[in-house]
């Protein structure tokens, strides 16, 4: 039967799960027919091959407040000769204070021996073999079971289990860190079966295992009970360090290559800048001289006009034409050799612009 003492306190749910040797027990039946609680969020229900019990239940306020409020029944068969652990592995227990208050101080288990059947037809009756005789005969060694640990430690902290074996038994306990050889140590459980183990050296940061066995009075080692793991951190200043440097290593990285591409874009600006100012020379170059060529043709245009205008004769006027033909050929041959001189130059700057950048992304 599990019962809930509440201390004095009014109660309105209670959530737990127990584990027992199921290479001695089988579980038959779950009742909760005369349970405190009538309203279940998780029906009580076992798996035999897990060796496993679950409820989680309630009921509406004002609770309950006892010393001894039914809440699950549970009826085991025995598979075996031996002794067997019934131990709750997690549980909480909330007020009826409107907040869930986990009001839970202490769980406890069980611890049971199983003896062999005597038949009463072959007198004179043998006496009731003790554990130790039938793990002399052959009999298994329970295993025992760690319900109590800490999922996760800060470095240099003690590290501390809880379990349940045999009374007044011994125990090994196997503690290991990443891929080292355990260590091993030994201890005894107390008159209840219950035992807590301290690690003797301040851990440091890594995963840890720890699991531990039964040793009977013969020396006979049971098997390992299930593996907990126990992850240890760097205190919290030194894991802060350790991401500030990080952030700072990669915000540097950053800067570096931002810095970098600044660099790469002002060198490709100065050479486009460097070379539309060399275009730039050539063509304002040229187009000086085409402005030029118009304003002196206009210029020796607006002279021979006059110079016609100012002849007296026929004559005259035939003999300056002939000679300001021959003056503007003169001059318009001039201006147009000069225009091409500079388109020239344009074109050049041009083609070797273009065999210098063909050159270049061959060599790339």
């Amino acid at each position: 039967m599990v019962n809930v003492n509440t201390g004095g306190q009014a109660i309105n749910a209670a959530v737990s799960q127990i584990n027992f040797d199921n290479q001695k027990l089988d579980i038959v039946s779950v009742g909760y027919s005369q349970s405190i609680f009538n309203l279940w969020t998780d029906e009580p229900s076992y798996s035999n091959a897990a060796g496993t019990v679950r409820f989680s239940g309630g009921l509406p306020s004002p609770g309950f407040t006892g010393v001894s409020g039914a809440i699950v029944r549970m009826t085991f068969r025995s598979k075996a000769a031996g002794q067997a652990a019934i131990a709750f592995t997690s549980g909480s227990v909330l007020a009826n204070d409107g907040k869930g208050t986990n009001i839970l101080d202490n769980l406890k288990g069980a611890f049971f021996t199983i003896i062999a059947a005597v038949e009463s037809a072959k007198p004179p009756a043998a006496p009731s073999p003790t554990p130790s005789a039938l793990q002399a005969a052959g009999q298994p060694v329970s295993i025992p079971i760690i319900t109590d640990w800490p999922k996760e430690l800060e470095e240099g902290s003690a590290l501390t289990v809880k379990g349940l074996g045999y009374p007044n038994g011994k125990l090994l306990i196997f503690v290991q860190k990443g891929s080292a050889d355990p260590v091993i140590e030994e201890m005894f459980a107390g008159s209840d079966g219950r035992f807590s183990y301290n690690f003797a050296k301040a851990v440091s940061a890594g995963l840890y295992r720890v699991w531990a066995k039964n040793v009977s009075n013969e020396g006979i080692v049971s098997g390992s009970s299930d593996i907990v793991t126990v992850e240890v951190v760097q205190p919290l200043f030194f894991r802060v360090g350790t991401i500030a440097l990080n952030y700072a290593s990669i915000i540097i990285t950053l800067l570096a290559l931002i810095l970098l591409l600044i660099l790469i874009i002002l060198w490709i600006w100065r050479r486009i800048r460097k070379w539309q100012e060399r275009q730039g020379v050539e063509i304002s170059e040229a187009e000086k001289a085409l402005h030029e060529g118009f304003e002196k043709l206009q210029s020796g245009l607006r002279k021979y006009v006059r110079y016609l205008t100012a002849a007296k004769s026929v004559e005259g006027v035939k003999r300056r034409e002939a000679d300001a033909e021959d003056d503007l050929a003169e001059e318009l041959s001039g201006i147009e050799s000069k225009i091409e001189k500079e388109i020239e130059d344009v074109e050049k700057v041009n083609k070797r612009r273009r065999h210098e950048h063909y050159g270049h992304d061959k060599e790339d």
